[in-house]
């Protein structure tokens, strides 16, 4: 897939780096610092610095959304695919819903096939998303199988199952959804630590995987074939020998 390029937001970080001072420091003192030489590292195409400096401005100013989209940008550029859907969702969720970047996020996610259109039509329809509590995390993203020979699908209206695990800080934790009709999913409000994720809690399951989510975490995790039992069980049952 051809690499996609944000240009209307690119645009707006190269006029703003126009606007600062032609001597920048080397050694940034504030988050805002790291921002204004992460853009224009951006916008002179040096996108492995502008990457390092907007990892250390979000470092300082994690709720800052113009800093998440150009690590995504950057990340674009980088063919850092994961990161850029990971930002990218960011702004989404959490950016001025009228905002340039936000938009420009929603048709990047739209071209690289990480959601259909329909998807961000029928989260509209509902309206806001409740807030995410201080400090909790979120997991998103989209279930895809094949089954009986045929090609991947999504899947639609599947349920999935967060289980906190024993003898940590998520042991009573418990959540659990159902897919949209492409596949998405989304567990906005999670308490930070470690998950069984799976789409049974009784029964084989197509998946069965350890997810460990760090405080105020966006994460984004593809369920495919390729983490599927079959190919990755975190959780293996005892083989029946065993249990004899």
């Amino acid at each position: 897939m051809s690499r996609p390029r944000v240009y209307a937001l690119l645009a707006l970080l190269m006029f703003l780096a126009a606007c600062q001072s032609p001597s920048p420091p080397t050694r940034p003192t504030s988050s805002e610092d790291s921002g204004a030489l992460a853009a224009r590292a951006l916008a002179a195409g040096r996108h492995a610095d502008a990457l390092q400096l907007y990892r250390q401005a979000l470092g300082e100013a994690p709720g800052k959304m113009e800093l998440h989209y150009g690590f995504a940008v950057a990340s674009t550029y980088l063919d850092r695919r994961d990161d850029a859907i990971r930002e990218f969702r960011w702004v989404v969720q959490y950016g001025r819903p009228n905002a340039t970047e936000v938009d420009a996020a929603r048709q990047w996610l739209i071209r690289a096939g990480v959601v259909p259109p329909a998807a961000f039509a029928a989260v509209n329809a509902k309206g806001p998303e409740k807030e995410r509590t201080s400090g909790n995390a979120s997991l998103e993203g989209r279930a895809i199988f094949a089954e009986g020979g045929n090609p991947p699908q999504p899947m639609g209206r599947l349920q999935l199952f967060m289980v906190g695990q024993p003898n940590s800080p998520t042991q009573r934790e418990r959540y659990n959804l159902r897919t949209d009709e492409h596949g998405n999913f989304k567990f906005p409000d999670v308490v930070p630590g470690p998950y069984k994720l799976t789409n049974r809690v009784a029964g084989q399951p197509t998946w069965r995987l350890r997810v460990e989510l760090k405080a105020s975490e966006v994460k984004v995790l593809e369920l495919t074939p390729a983490n599927s039992v079959a190919a990755l069980d975190d959780f293996p049952e005892p083989q029946a020998e065993a249990r004899q």
